[in-house]
């Protein structure tokens, strides 16, 4: 009999219900450099890109641009023309994937709250004035620093922490059972004498690679599906 091929998609559609007792945790590792088959248009007023019909603004795209420009400056670097194209290409990158990640999030239900997204914020050292969240601080630096408004900059947290929820949940589905873990340790050592003294950290490894595995399935299967269209000619 054939083996049935995993598809996280309908794991995901089975368990909607857990997503929303998840928490966040880390941020999404692995990511991949690209999706799908980029198609270059001609240009488009204050749109960089168009993924699966979701535009991305171009006048965003600029400002992260300019940031991580100046960012790699304070660092005492040199910019050169490849430098430059670098940073354009990361931004755009990263541009798309929170789009991407924020549409798979939506799909599956993932929600996040108005004070998940206020207590992140707390957190960020920029925001805070001898230790504390500063209201002050934080919009003199929105405005000033990272030229944007409040709204674009929490709707952008918002997207981050749908990320750290999704990626926990498809993880959270990842388990081990003890005739399985003894099965691979064999496998592996070629006998069980070492099993009982090694059990743990061995536990540990193959969790790993069983969520590498399963993130990587899951990033090939949006890979395929998802269309994105490049509107910027100069990359």
């Amino acid at each position: 009999m054939a083996k049935k091929e995993f598809n996280i998609f309908n794991y995901l559609k089975k368990n909607t219900k857990n997503i929303f007792i998840i928490t966040i945790v880390g941020f999404i590792a692995g990511i991949f450099l690209g999706f799908g088959g980029y198609i270059r248009y001609g240009s488009m007023v204050d749109t960089v890109a168009i993924v699966n019909g979701k535009k991305i603004s171009l006048s965003r795209y600029n400002r992260l641009l300019n940031q991580a420009i100046e960012n790699y400056r304070d660092q005492a670097n040199d910019i050169s023309d490849e430098v430059i194209k670098s940073l354009k290409q990361q931004v755009l990158r990263d541009l798309i994937q929170e789009e991407v990640f924020w549409q798979e999030a939506q799909k599956y239900g993932i929600v996040v709250t108005d004070q998940e997204v206020f207590y992140d914020i707390m957190r960020i050292p920029a925001f805070q004035k001898n230790g504390q969240f500063d209201r002050e601080t934080y919009y003199r630096t929105l405005f000033l620093r990272l030229k944007t408004t409040p709204k674009e900059f929490e709707l952008s947290r918002k997207k981050r922490i749908a990320m750290f929820k999704l990626r926990e949940f498809i993880l959270s589905g990842i388990k081990i059972s003890e005739p399985e873990l003894q099965m691979a340790y064999k496998e592996k050592k070629g006998s069980l004498k070492d099993f009982d003294k090694e059990k743990e950290n061995f536990y540990t490894e193959l969790l790993q690679e069983k969520q590498v595995a399963v993130l990587e399935e899951w990033y090939k299967q949006i890979n395929n599906s998802v269309k994105i269209k490049l509107l910027l000619k100069d990359l």
